[in-house]
């Protein structure tokens, strides 16, 4: 093997030139590509083994999900109060504690050089998962203290009840998951068109997981058959991302290997991609966006503007001219 004065050998050689090639600019390299939506969180050391993994198959952007199940289930386990009455913030702090804060992996634990090499940026996002049995459950879930503390929510609708709900809710939450471990794996409504069309229309966005297809026959044709209908009706997979759910690291996929079980459900190629990709990115902007501050801009003309008693349109004018913006808006 020959060896340079440096003491490298060609093959390092080569990959230097490489890197080289590849210039990293601060465009660049704020670069969105591949996103695992649906990292299932059950202890600090596996979950950043899955997050090491889906860096390692390529994915930049990952989720990381807690999934609570069903509120309504925990006061129906927990022990009555041994006293009537109890003090409110007390019983409700008890209450609340049952949705724990968003994980977040240290990126010092983390390998991101491939990532910058290929011009991304790596991007992690938090998530809660509900499952929503009742009115009482979306009650629990719209006034929850910790729920603004997650950047996704996504729920489980069992029936066509709470689906309808979310459709004149929008607001509250992000993803409607698909994601479940049922004997049958079968949500009723996957066959109203009109309802799938007006939560689509509202911003909400379906997710397929694939994990425990990969492991069950009988979930793997559900699964399939569910994706198919949803795919059909929300006219070629608008609104709809593919996500892992993985909890254990042989049950997630590599980027391209994801979109291609898009093609098993009637998507083709160049559309599976956008299930990991375009779709996945229109989710965490309208996240962003629906935890921001709502508010309302009133445009008209100089001429329209109420005029103080004791100024005049010059006066008021030149008042306008020491707001910043105002002045930026007339001298563009």
């Amino acid at each position: 093997m020959e060896v340079d004065q440096k003491g490298d050998t060609k093959v390092e050689k080569k990959k230097r030139k490489r890197i080289k090639k590849k210039k990293i600019t601060p465009t660049t390299i704020q670069r969105f590509e591949f996103a695992e939506m649906n990292i299932k969180h059950l202890e600090p050391a596996n979950t950043v083994e899955l997050v090491k993994r889906a860096i390692r198959l390529g994915y930049d952007t990952v989720v990381i999900n807690i999934d609570v199940g069903d509120l309504r289930s925990w006061e129906e386990t927990n022990e009555p109060p041994k006293k009537k009455k109890k003090k409110g913030n007390q019983e409700t702090e008890q209450k609340f504690d049952k949705i724990p804060d968003p994980f977040v992996v240290d990126e010092s634990k983390l390998d991101l050089s491939q990532l910058e090499v290929n011009g991304k940026k790596f991007r992690q996002f938090s998530r809660l998962t509900v499952t929503l049995t009742d009115t009482t459950s979306i009650h629990k879930l719209q006034h929850h203290p910790k729920r603004t503390k997650f950047d996704i929510v996504a729920v489980r609708c069992l029936d066509e009840g709470m689906l309808s709900t979310m459709s004149r809710k929008g607001e509250l939450v992000d993803i409607i998951t698909l994601d479940t471990k049922d004997e049958d794996g079968r949500f009723l409504w996957v066959h109203k068109q009109k309802l799938i069309q007006a939560c689509i229309t509202e911003g909400l966005t379906f997710e397929i997981s694939y994990c425990n297809a990969l492991f069950d026959s009988k979930l793997r044709r559900q699964i399939l058959c569910n994706a198919k209908n949803l795919y059909r009706i929300s006219r070629r997979g608008k609104g709809l991302i593919l996500a892992s759910g993985a909890d254990n690291i042989m049950a997630m996929r590599a980027p391209f290997d994801t979109a291609n079980l898009g093609i098993l459900f009637g998507a083709k190629p160049n559309e599976s991609k956008r299930f990991i990709s375009e779709n996945c990115m229109d989710v965490l902007l309208r996240s962003q966006s629906r935890r921001t501050v709502r508010g309302a801009f009133h445009t008209a003309n100089l001429e329209n503007v109420p005029i103080p008693p004791n100024e005049t349109k010059e006066s008021h004018l030149e008042h306008l001219k020491a707001v910043p913006e105002f002045q930026q808006q007339i001298t563009e």
